[in-house]
């Protein structure tokens, strides 16, 4: 096969913003100290003990299958391959975190009803993939300090949506490596309708023709901004689509190319016009008010960031951006264009721009003035802005100690 990464450059840099917001230099070591090899150990007693083992003597076939892919992927390490009695067509891979015992690769028995071999080739590529790109570092450190449904409830938006974007996106490569598994697009197609349908598309006489001139048709509603996906897999249209590109690419710069549409397609599912908006927004009302003063400080740059992350990928840029541009005409713009797409965020944006003057610790006359002639720009009375103020006095005024001289 042409000589084409299947890495994915916007996967790997959002893989190092999350294990970075995440401190994962401190973190993962402290999870790893915490968590032991109690999961690995447990989780392997649950396969051994309940699952049907893929070994060379008891299923020789499927075991030389299994064989042959993680050597055509020139995989290093060991990995124990089970079956598990479960209709749901899926699979899923563990990976160990003991480089002393085998990474673990878990396949559904649905999946033998409805799959050919090379069908089965791309499965096991995928979950091979997904070793290869070691996705359960980040899954596994996100897990670790948010445990549960409650606990996520917590997680910044700035997060949350690179957590979600990175998960697409590692499904979207992991796809590649179940091709260059079995080098066949026909079988990888098919086998993905499989498994989002749970039929046997053969005994349904559904040509592979009319399964991509469908995909093609449905493809236009997501590239036409239709649609959300919030879930921890891209849409099947856009992973049929990807793969496509990927078996036909004649160059790295081909593909890159042909990957951008449908990488904008999957940000545009998580960052709206509205989200645009409120990155001018926030950007342009940061500059200003941390500004006052003649300085931004470093408690003041880290909540603007924070806060702008939550409505693109690259907050750094963005705010670079703002600052190189007409501050002013980006703020008036994006202050515009918010009240006319969610009019009911007015207290939100008088919100943001009392918390940025507190975001210093700090409140002075010239903030104190901004905020008041801002409020009253969105049309608020003179003592509902006092109000806004008193209610963020009461919750995070602290007293100047530098003040004591």
């Amino acid at each position: 096969m042409r000589e084409l990464n299947p890495s994915i450059e916007l996967q790997e840099i959002l893989a190092q913003q999350i294990f970075n917001v995440l401190q994962g230099s401190v973190t993962e070591f402290v999870r790893q100290q915490c968590e032991g090899v109690g999961f690995d150990v447990n989780f392997r007693s649950v396969m051994e003990g309940n699952s049907l083992k893929v070994s060379e003597t008891l299923l020789p076939k499927f075991y030389a299958l299994c064989q042959e892919v993680k050597e055509k992927l020139e995989f290093v390490g060991d990995i124990d391959f089970y079956i598990t009695g479960n209709s749901t067509v899926n699979a899923c891979s563990y990976s160990s975190g003991d480089e002393q015992r085998p990474h673990i690769i878990e396949i559904n028995s649905g999946l033998f009803n409805l799959m050919n071999e090379e069908e089965l080739k791309y499965v096991v590529g995928h979950e091979i993939g997904h070793l290869i790109n070691s996705d359960a570092t980040i899954s596994q450190l996100y897990g670790f300090i948010y445990p549960d449904d409650e606990a996520k409830e917590d997680v910044p938006a700035f997060l949350s949506k690179r957590v979600q974007l990175y998960n697409q996106l590692a499904e979207l490569s992991a796809d590649r490596y179940g091709y260059m598994a079995n080098e066949n697009l026909e079988a990888c197609v098919t086998a993905v309708f499989k498994m989002a349908s749970g039929l046997f598309l053969e005994k349904m006489n559904v040509s592979i023709d009319t399964l991509m001139a469908e995909n093609s048709e449905r493809l236009e509603f997501f590239l036409k901004d239709a649609g959300v996906s919030e879930g921890s897999h891209p849409v099947n249209p856009i992973r049929i689509r990807a793969l496509e590109l990927f078996a036909n690419a004649k160059t790295q710069t081909g593909l890159n190319r042909g990957m951008n549409e449908l990488i904008g397609v999957l940000q545009n599912f998580i960052y709206s016009d509205l989200d645009a908006a409120l990155a001018n927004f926030v950007a342009s009302a940061g500059v200003f008010v941390s500004q006052l003063d003649g300085k931004r400080d470093k408690n003041e740059e880290e909540f603007i960031l924070a806060q702008l992350g939550a409505f693109c990928l690259f907050p750094h840029k963005e705010l670079k951006r703002v600052e190189k541009g007409d501050v002013l005409k980006i703020f008036n713009d994006s202050v515009e264009k918010i009240l006319d797409l969610a009019p009911h965020m007015r207290s939100s944006l008088l919100r943001y721009f009392i918390d940025i003057a507190f975001a210093d610790d700090e409140l002075n006359e010239d903030e104190l003035k901004l905020i008041f002639d801002f409020g009253e720009k969105l049309d608020f009375p003179q003592p509902e802005i006092a109000r806004a103020l008193g209610m963020k006095i009461r919750e995070d005024f602290s007293p100047l100690a530098k003040a004591l001289k």
